[in-house]
């Protein structure tokens, strides 16, 4: 199983804006990578300690390798 980093915007008309945080096809090999990566998008993009600002969020979603 891999995981993939998506990070959440809701933009001024409030439509999501979804992407893959790490970049186009990236995955984390397991949980605790994905939630690694996690907590330094929180120190770049958001309010740090894992969290992000009023409209954004980003969430580790599992993929099964038959998804790949």
């Amino acid at each position: 199983m891999k995981w993939i980093l998506v990070y959440i915007i809701i933009n001024a008309q409030y439509e999501p804006i979804v992407i893959n945080a790490m970049g186009p096809r990236v995955m984390h090999n397991d949980m605790y990578e994905c939630f690694e990566a996690r907590e330094r998008l929180s120190e770049t993009v958001g309010i740090g300690d894992g969290y992000f600002g009023p409209g954004k969020q980003a969430v580790c979603i599992p993929i099964e390798s038959a998804d790949l």
